[in-house]
C-alpha cells in the first residue's frame, strides 16, 4: 500500500499536469523592421505611467495598451520572428512597446501578426489560405487584413443578427474579429494626422504660419487665431487659386477632427467638478477654430507631434517624455493623478503573480512536511509561507480598492483573486484547529489556482478589469456587505469540495483507510467549512434581497442568481440534517459536498452566462468552457468516489510505514 505522503506525490503531478502545455514558435514577421533600436527601459516604464482618459476613467497609457493587447491579440505581449542583417531574430514587446510602436511606427506595427485565427473556416471565409490545416491557429497582421475588412464586415454585420448562443463557432469568430480589427483601427488611425504633414501652396498660406512648406496640427493650432480670422476674412471664396490649397487645408483639418476615436489625451483645463471629461486631438483642432484656443494643449500637442515625426530615437523618446511630464502635472492639478500612479504601481508591483509564485512555494514547502510528519519547524514554515502569499493577495485586492473607491467585489474578475485568497485562508485556518497536514497542501494549491485563473479570465476577457460600474451598483455600502458576504460563502464552499475530493483521493488511491485519522480529519474539517459557508451564504442571500428590494421594488424574483445562491443553502442545509441525523455517513456527506460545490460554480458563473435575467453580465464562450470544465472535474471525483463505495464498501486497512501523526501530538 502507498505511504500518506504520497497523496502530496499525487498533487505534484497534478501541478505538472496543470501548468503543462503545447509550446508554439513564435510567427514571423512579414516584412521589414523600420524601427530597429529598441525603447529605453527606462522611457517605456515613465511613458508607461502617463495619464489619459479611456470609456469614463482616467489610467495610465501601460493600463490601456495592456488591456487592448488582450483583447486584440490574446496574450500578455506580442513575439514575432523577424530578419535581419544578422540573419533571423526573436523580437518580444511588452503592451507598452507596443502601443507605442502603433502609435509612433504604424506602418512597421501594421505588419506585427496580431490577430489569432484559431478556425480554419474563418480563413476560408476571408480568402486566406490555410493548406488544409485542421487544428491550431495562425496569426494574421493588420496589413494582412485590412483589405479583407469589407468582406469582414459584411460577414460580422450578418451573423450578429443571430442570438449569440446559436451563433457557430467560426461565426463568432468573424464577430469578434470584426471588433478587434475595429479596436486597433481606432488606434491605428488615431494620431495619423500628427504623422502626416500636410504640404501648403500658396504665398499667403505661407506666410500665415511663418514661410512654413509643410505644417502639422500644432502648427494649425499655434497660428489658429490668425488662421481663423483669414478664413472668415474669405466668406465662401475657398477655391480660388490665389488662396492656393486653402480648401485642402480645410478638408485635412475637418478629416483629423473626425478621425481621433480613440482614448482621450488632453486634460480639460477646468477643475473636475466643472469638467470630467477629457479631450481628443480633434475636439482640440475644432475648438481652436472655433476661437476656443488653450495655450497648454497647444504646447502637450507640439510635444506629441515632435515625439512621433522625430527620426532620431533620443528626439522621439525626449519628446514624448515631456509630453508626458506635461499631461501629469496638468491632471495632476485637476486631482487625477494620484489614481494613475497607484494604478502604475500596482501593475509595475504585481503583488498577485508575487502571491501566485508564494503559494507555489508554500506548496512545495508544504509537500515537504508532509514527507516529515514529525518537524515542527518545516510544518510552520508552510504554514508562514501560505500566510505571506495570502497577505500578499490580500495588499493586491486593497490597492484595487483604493484605485476604484469600491469594495473589493466588483466583477467577475474580482472574485477569482478574494475566493482564491479567501479559500487558501480558510484552509490555513483549518489546518491550524486540525493539523493534519492535507489542508496545509491545498491551501496554497487552492490559491494558487485561482490566481493563474483570474489571469487567464483576465486575458480571455480582455476588458478593463476596474472600468466605472453600472449605475445600479453604484452602492459601496451593498457592494461592501452583501456582495464579499456571498462570496465568503462561494469560497468555504469551494474550500469544502476541494477536501472532499481529497478524501475521495485518499480512498481511490488507497492512501489511507476511510476509518484513519487522516481520513475522519478530512471529513471534520469539510463539516466544519461547510457549516461556515452555509450561515455566510444565508446571510449573504438576505442581504441580497435587501438589496433587491432597495433597488428593484422587490425582495425576491426568481432570477437565475437569486436561484444559485438559494441552491447553495437548500443543498447544505440538507446536507449538514443529514448528517445529524444519521442518514448519511461520511462517504455520503463528502460526496454531497462535491456536489455542493458544483451548485457553487453555477451560482458563481453559470447563471452569468445564462442571458436572462438581472445578473447576466454577458456570454463568454471561453468562461463557458471553464465552467463545464470545472463540473466535469467535480463530476468525475463524484463519481470515481461513489463507484469506490459502492464496489468496495469496507475496503481493507492500509499498511502505514510511518504512524499518522498529528501536530498537536
Amino acid at each position: 500500500m502507498l505511504h500518506p505522503r504520497s497523496l502530496s506525490l499525487w498533487f505534484v503531478s497534478l501541478w505538472l499536469a496543470l501548468l503543462a502545455g503545447c509550446s508554439r514558435p513564435a510567427p514571423r514577421l512579414q516584412g521589414e523592421l523600420v524601427r530597429t533600436e529598441p525603447w529605453s527601459v527606462d522611457f517605456v516604464a515613465s511613458f508607461g505611467a502617463l495619464p489619459l482618459q479611456n470609456e469614463g476613467r482616467v489610467m495610465p497609457f501601460s493600463s490601456l495598451a495592456a488591456f487592448t493587447l488582450y483583447a486584440i491579440h490574446g496574450r500578455r505581449d506580442v513575439q514575432f520572428v523577424a530578419s535581419g542583417p544578422g540573419g533571423d531574430r526573436t523580437t518580444k514587446l511588452n503592451p507598452t512597446e507596443w502601443l507605442l510602436d502603433v502609435w509612433c511606427h504604424p506602418d512597421q506595427a501594421a505588419l506585427y501578426p496580431l490577430f489569432r485565427i484559431e478556425n480554419v473556416e474563418v480563413l476560408s471565409a476571408l480568402g486566406f489560405a490555410h493548406g488544409g490545416q485542421k487544428q491550431g491557429f495562425e496569426y494574421l497582421s493588420y496589413a494582412q487584413l485590412l483589405p479583407q475588412g469589407e468582406k469582414l464586415q459584411e460577414l460580422a454585420g450578418k451573423y450578429q443578427d443571430k442570438p449569440q448562443k446559436q451563433r457557430s463557432e467560426a461565426e463568432e469568430h468573424i464577430v469578434q474579429l470584426f471588433r478587434q480589427l475595429l479596436v486597433y483601427h481606432r488606434l491605428h488611425q488615431q494620431l495619423a494626422a500628427l504623422q502626416a504633414p500636410f504640404q501648403l501652396r500658396g504665398d499667403e498660406l505661407r506666410t500665415l504660419f511663418g514661410g512654413a512648406d509643410r505644417i502639422g496640427i500644432a502648427d494649425v493650432l499655434q497660428h489658429a487665431d490668425a488662421f481663423r480670422s483669414y478664413v472668415r476674412g474669405l466668406g465662401e471664396d475657398f477655391a480660388n487659386e490665389k488662396h492656393g490649397n486653402l480648401q485642402q487645408l480645410l478638408g485635412f483639418l475637418e478629416e483629423a477632427s473626425q478621425r481621433d476615436r480613440g482614448p482621450l489625451l488632453l486634460p480639460p483645463a477646468r477643475p473636475p467638478g466643472e469638467a470630467d471629461t477629457w479631450h481628443s486631438i480633434g475636439e482640440i483642432v475644432d475648438a481652436a477654430l472655433r476661437g476656443r484656443v488653450d495655450l497648454q494643449h497647444v504646447a502637450m500637442c507640439r510635444q506629441l507631434q515632435a515625439g512621433l515625426v522625430a527620426p532620431a530615437m533620443a528626439d522621439r523618446q525626449r519628446h514624448l517624455r515631456e509630453f508626458q511630464v506635461a499631461v501629469a502635472a496638468a491632471a495632476d492639478r485637476r486631482g487625477e493623478q494620484g489614481s494613475v500612479a497607484l494604478e502604475s504601481y500596482y501593475y509595475a508591483a504585481n503583488w498577485h503573480f508575487h502571491a501566485m509564485m508564494t503559494f507555489l512555494l508554500g506548496f512545495v514547502v508544504a509537500v515537504v512536511a508532509c514527507v516529515l510528519p514529525r518537524s515542527r519547524l518545516v510544518w510552520w514554515l508552510a504554514m508562514l509561507v501560505g500566510g505571506g502569499a495570502v497577505a500578499m493577495l490580500t495588499a493586491d485586492v486593497w490597492i484595487r480598492c483604493l484605485i476604484t473607491g469600491h469594495p473589493p467585489i466588483t466583477r467577475l474578475y474580482d472574485t477569482f483573486l478574494f475566493i482564491g485568497g479567501g479559500g487558501a485562508l480558510t484552509l490555513l485556518v483549518a489546518e491550524l484547529v486540525l493539523p493534519r497536514r492535507i489542508a496545509l497542501v491545498l491551501a496554497p494549491f487552492v490559491g494558487a489556482v485561482f490566481i493563474f485563473l483570474a489571469r487567464l479570465f483576465e486575458v480571455a476577457d480582455g476588458q478593463d478589469t476596474m472600468k466605472p460600474l453600472q449605475a445600479v451598483l453604484l452602492s459601496n455600502f451593498w457592494l461592501g456587505v452583501h456582495v464579499p458576504t456571498m462570496n465568503m460563502g462561494y469560497f468555504s464552499g469551494v474550500a469544502a469540495a476541494v477536501v472532499a475530493m481529497a478524501w475521495v483521493a485518499v480512498r481511490v488511491l488507497r492512501l489511507a483507510h476511510p476509518n484513519s485519522t487522516l481520513a475522519k480529519a478530512l471529513v471534520r474539517t469539510t463539516y466544519g467549512i461547510t457549516c461556515f459557508s452555509l450561515a455566510t451564504s444565508v446571510v449573504g442571500t438576505i442581504l441580497g434581497g435587501v438589496w433587491a428590494n432597495d433597488s428593484w421594488g422587490r425582495f425576491w424574483g426568481w432570477d437565475p442568481k437569486e436561484n444559485g445562491a438559494l441552491l447553495i443553502c437548500l443543498s447544505q442545509i440538507a446536507l449538514l440534517h443529514a448528517r445529524m441525523s444519521g442518514m448519511v455517513r461520511d462517504a455520503g456527506f463528502v460526496l454531497w459536498s462535491v456536489v455542493t460545490g458544483m451548485i457553487v460554480v453555477f451560482s458563481w458563473f453559470h447563471t452569468n452566462l445564462l442571458g436572462v435575467g438581472l445578473h447576466a453580465y454577458g456570454f463568454s464562450s471561453a468562461l463557458l468552457t471553464g465552467v463545464w470544465v470545472s463540473y466535469g472535474i467535480l463530476g468525475g471525483f463524484f463519481v470515481a468516489g461513489l463507484l469506490d463505495v459502492v464496489l468496495r464498501p469496507d475496503p481493507a486497512p492500509v499498511e502505514r510505514a510511518v504512524p499518522d501523526v498529528a501536530l498537536a501530538e
